[in-house]
Parts: C-alpha cells; sequence; structure tokens
C-alpha cells in the first residue's frame, strides 16, 4: 500500500528519505504544526520518519514558490505602468503564498489518499469477505483464508491482508495483526470487521455465523448508499433542468424585454455569454454527478 511520490513534489520518498538527514532540522521544526502526519504515513506504509518527509515538503513548497515568484517577477518587469515597489513586493508575496499552500497541500495529501483508499477497501470488502466466507465454510483455518485473500486481486485489501500474512509468518500472533490492520485502516467497515473478527475469535464463537453477519452488514450499506445517492440525483435532475432550460430561455426573455426600454442592448455577445456560462455550470453539475455516483463494480 505504500505510495513512492506525491503529485507535484520535487522529490520521490526514497529521496526524501535520503536527504532527510541533512535537513532534518526544517522537518522538526515543522511537524508540530501537523502531527497527525506521523500517523497518516504509517498507515500509507511509508516507514521512514515523518520529519524527512516534512523537510521534503517544504523544500518541495520552497522551490514552488522560487518559480512562481520568478514567474511573476518577469511578467511585472514588462509592464512599466506597476510601481517599482510594487515589482519587488509582489513577486516576494506571490511566492510565499505559494510556499504555504504548497506545503500544507503535501501535509495533507497522506491523509487525503487514506481516505480514497478507505472508500476503495470499502467497495472492494464485500467480494473479499464472500471469499472469506466460502473457504471458512470449506473448513481452511483463518490463517490460510488470510494467505488466499493476500494473494488475490482485491486490490488494497489484498495488499492488507498481505501485510498481515507477512507479519504473522515473521513471528507476530495473528490476532495482535488483525488488531493492528483495525488501528491502521482508513476504512470504517474494515475496521469493524477486524474486530468482530477478533471478538469471534477470542470468545471461541462460530467464524461463519460472523461472516455472514459481515456481509449482510456490507450488502445493506450498499444498498443505502444507492438509495441515498438516487435520493440526491432527483434534486440534481431538477437544478439541472432550471440551468438548462429555465434559467436560460427567462433571463433571455428578461433581457429581450429590459433592451426595449433601452435599460439592457441584447447583442450576439450577450447571448454567447449566457450559453457558455450555462455550459459551465452544466458541465460542473455533470462532474459533481460523476464524482459522486457509487462505483461498486469497476
Amino acid at each position: 500500500m505504500a505510495i513512492t511520490r506525491i503529485p507535484l513534489m520535487f522529490f520521490s520518498l526514497a529521496q526524501a528519505q535520503a536527504m532527510g538527514v541533512r535537513f532534518h532540522a526544517i522537518g522538526v521544526r515543522i511537524i508540530p504544526f501537523y502531527p497527525n502526519v506521523r500517523y497518516d504515513l504509517k498507515n500509507l506504509g511509508v516507514d521512514f520518519p515523518a520529519e524527512d518527509y516534512c523537510s521534503a515538503a517544504f523544500l518541495s513548497g520552497a522551490i514552488w514558490g522560487a518559480i512562481i515568484a520568478a514567474f511573476l517577477g518577469i511578467f511585472l518587469t514588462a509592464a512599466p505602468s506597476i510601481p517599482f515597489a510594487l515589482k519587488l513586493v509582489l513577486p516576494f508575496l506571490a511566492g510565499f503564498l505559494a510556499l504555504l499552500v504548497a506545503t500544507i497541500f503535501f501535509l495533507m495529501y497522506p491523509r487525503m489518499m487514506g481516505k480514497t483508499i478507505g472508500s476503495t477497501i470499502d467497495k472492494e470488502l464485500i467480494f473479499a469477505m464472500r471469499d472469506m466466507l466460502i473457504q471458512i465454510s470449506s473448513g481452511i483455518p483463518l490463517f490460510t483464508v488470510i494467505e488466499n485473500l493476500g494473494s488475490a486481486n482485491y486490490g488494497y485489501v489484498s495488499m492488507e491482508f498481505q501485510r498481515v500474512a507477512t507479519n504473522v509468518k515473521g513471528g507476530s500472533a495473528l490476532l495482535n495483526e488483525i488488531e493492528l490492520m483495525a488501528i491502521r485502516t482508513q476504512s470504517e467497515y474494515l475496521k469493524k470487521i477486524s474486530w468482530q473478527l477478533v471478538t469471534a475469535i477470542r470468545s471461541g464463537a462460530d467464524l461463519t455465523s460472523t461472516l455472514k453477519s459481515i456481509v449482510k452488514i456490507l450488502v445493506d450499506y450498499q444498498f443505502a448508499i444507492s438509495k441515498s445517492f438516487n435520493a440526491e440525483l432527483n434534486f440534481i435532475i431538477l437544478i439541472f433542468m432550471l440551468v438548462s432550460a429555465v434559467l436560460p430561455t427567462i433571463g433571455t426573455t428578461v433581457l429581450v424585454i429590459f433592451s426595449v426600454f433601452g435599460m439592457f442592448g441584447v447583442s450576439s455577445e450577450v447571448l454567447l455569454g449566457v450559453v457558455v456560462v450555462s455550459f459551465l455550470v452544466q458541465a460542473g453539475i455533470v462532474a459533481y454527478v460523476y464524482t459522486k455516483r457509487p462505483n461498486f463494480f469497476s
């Protein structure tokens, strides 16, 4: 599950680890402002100290700040009407703002990535749990089932189980590794399933019954997500119809009426502006629906 590079960062994670000794002091001063980055990196499988990552994040942000300040300075130099003081101050302020925004983005990206992985795990989990239920019902030992799921093609779910199996082979207790999986994962349902498995094993309960209840919970979860999206989609369709048909028509009619009284002139540029704005809003609504739609089977 480990990532190798953060988008827009000039250093890979391997390079950040290598340069951490030289710039470790920078990371030590940054990490108190966002200490959660330690846990976010661990959840993604990043093993080196978080201070080294903070150093790489700050240096990448500084490079972005320098690039933006340089481009803005070159642009302002070509504008003779701008005072010389502004030509000095504006690039500095823009560079500092770019440094701040880029560093915050790099620090928060592991958490955003963890949430994305968590939602992906929730989508893939039901198939893995059905597979586990079939294998447990066939009498296969739990550890062997976990190994099989780790070598299967269930995406991040398989990576989590493979990590558990590898650590158990290295000498860790199976229950402890399942508990650690529940702690580190960003998936709400994998947390619940892990704790349910631990409770069932310790209490001696039947794993088959436990897994059947887990599969039912996951199926109900997918139905709930679909119903919630359908209810939201009805309202979105209404807004889309207003933006695509009603508002442009009424707006154009109002403009024509006002033009009769000499208040506004209706030109081809105005009509083109109405069409362009309507198109952009419609494209935004379509993009929002695409990102919010349940995607259980891709």
